[in-house]
């Protein structure tokens, strides 16, 4: 297995650009030119009215590959794969810091499995400052809400995914959003539990799909006469340790090899 060649860093600025807000500070100047043609060819135009990404936590590329009838759903869906090298090591505050800024973990100062307020730009910021309205909604007390806390944008935190994917679908139905960021973990926390491919984790993975699915119907009927950029886009990898239960942060393909996925509706 070897590993992937675009870097992770590439996200943030080609999805401000998509959604016509200038790039957080910290973007490199490459972009993922797979993502702007999708964009251009199904709207005829370089951006989105809408975007919605979905962000199910540790579900690397070889996972996805080896049980891909579960990711059906959500591939028969998306025509896009991009396959991202994601930010060493693979943890998910690292990852997650990387995936909404464009910074490498020596800009944005994470490297390890450390959660705290990050004070760079993000897409959250440049998103507010363009005055689009954007709705995080999470697990509470992970990564990504602690990440980006204090920005300009609706918060709604709760505890178990089921929760945050009826919160999510409900804010797509209202239509007052322009960007809605979601973020699930049962898989990670089951795999860390168990292994990566127990019947447990297995279950776990086939309800993010479900979830997005679920959102992907949500979008479908409620942004009719808009375009919307939707996104499966995880942080990380995972692995089965020598003493038998699942883990990541190790510099090597199944933790490091992502496949994120794109649609246009």
């Amino acid at each position: 297995m070897e590993f992937f060649d675009i870097p992770l860093t590439r996200f943030a600025g080609t999805i401000a650009d998509v959604s016509g807000v200038r790039a957080p500070e910290y973007c490199p100047e490459e972009r993922v030119e797979e993502i702007k043609t999708l964009v251009r060819d199904t709207t005829g135009k370089d951006t989105v009215d809408k975007v919605v990404i979905y962000n199910p936590d540790a579900l690397g590329a070889w996972y996805i590959d080896k049980y891909a009838e579960t990711f059906k759903p959500v591939t028969s869906v998306c025509p896009l794969r991009v396959n991202y090298l994601t930010s060493y090591p693979p943890k998910t505050p690292v990852c997650f810091g990387t995936m909404f800024t464009g910074a490498t973990p020596d800009q944005h100062g994470i490297h390890h499995y450390d959660k705290h307020l990050l004070k760079i730009e993000s897409l959250f910021d440049v998103w507010a400052e363009a005055g689009k309205k954007v709705a995080m909604v999470s697990v509470a007390g992970q990564s990504i809400p602690i990440l980006f806390a204090e920005r300009n944008i609706d918060y709604y935190l709760y505890a178990t995914d089921g929760a945050v994917t009826a919160k999510a679908v409900e804010l797509i139905e209202s239509g007052k959003y322009d960007v809605v960021e979601v973020y699930t973990m049962e898989y990670d926390t089951v795999m860390h539990m168990t292994h990566p491919q127990s019947f447990f984790a297995k279950r776990a993975a086939k309800h993010h799909v479900e979830s997005f699915t679920a959102i992907y119907e949500a979008v479908r009927r409620s942004y009719a006469g808009q375009k919307t950029l939707l996104t499966f886009s995880p942080d990380h990898g995972v692995h089965r340790e020598w003493y038998l239960l699942g883990n990541h942060g190790k510099n090597i393909p199944k933790d490091m090899n992502l496949s994120h996925f794109y649609t246009v509706i």
